[in-house]
């Protein structure tokens, strides 16, 4: 009988402090899987930013850093200069929400990819900002109910989604960008896939590289944790493709 052991990336006795039926817990897992895998965990220190995805410390064992809201890839970058300065090899990367990577933080997010920091960024897009109550964000999604757009997301008032791994993808400097998601255990096998290929990018100095994550929100889309997937399932995947946008792993 196969028994899962909990990785040792993973706290022990944490409480588990975000929504119920919320996918973060699902990807911080496996990061922390990939950790393991690859040996990672004495040399990884993680970036996390403002919003749910500042949880990150409460249940991953390494060293991480809280970085202003937005700025986790200037800060994942300073962190990776300035150990590489020092011959002392660390492995960065950053767990982000789609309102820090994409809105607030999207100079600096782009901005590390076009120069080819040799750092990973996790975004996590649930199509709004979820700890501060629910507002329209920079991917949510046309006609979308928020609490600042109670009519819907409207093109010609708010302007489009963004589309992060497709905009990622386009940087000279990124190695590898995949958007996945997390709603059934396929998926959730290739967004493991997606993950560790990111990881491998940066233990092979590659350049940037980027997942994007498709994650449940039952709290501020007001649905429960099924009807969240099937959400994602039925609806946004249409509007967000899964793919990898660009692999350079192997040249």
């Amino acid at each position: 009988m196969l028994v899962y052991q909990t990785p040792k990336a993973i706290k022990q006795n944490s409480k588990f402090t975000f929504c119920k039926g919320c996918d973060h817990g699902v990807a911080i897992k496996l990061v922390a899987e990939i950790l393991d895998e690859l040996n990672l965990q004495e040399k990884t220190i993680a970036i996390a930013s403002s919003g749910c995805s500042v949880l990150l410390y409460d249940f991953l064992d390494v060293d991480c850093i809280e970085a202003p809201h937005g700025r986790a890839c200037a800060v994942g970058t300073g962190v990776k200069r300035a150990h590489a300065a020092l011959k002392n090899d660390r492995f960065v990367f950053t767990y982000q929400g789609d309102g820090d990577f994409a809105s607030i933080g999207l100079g600096e997010s782009m901005h590390s990819a076009l120069r080819g920091e040799n750092i990973t960024a996790i975004c996590i897009n649930n199509t709004n900002y979820g700890m501060t109550g629910g507002q329209m964000g920079p991917t949510s999604t046309l006609g979308q109910v928020t609490t600042t757009s109670p009519l819907g997301r409207n093109e010609q008032y708010h302007g489009f989604p963004i589309k992060t791994a497709e905009q990622i993808a386009l940087c000279d400097g990124t190695a590898f960008s995949a958007r996945v998601a997390l709603y059934d255990v396929k998926n959730i096998i290739n967004a493991k896939k997606a993950i560790k290929k990111a990881f491998e990018c940066q233990i092979n100095k590659k350049g940037f590289s980027f997942v994007e994550i498709l994650s449940s929100c039952p709290t501020n889309w007001k649905l429960s944790p099924q009807d969240s997937h099937k959400k994602i399932e039925q609806e946004l995947v249409k509007i967000y493709p899964l793919k990898i946008f660009k692999d350079k792993t192997n040249d």
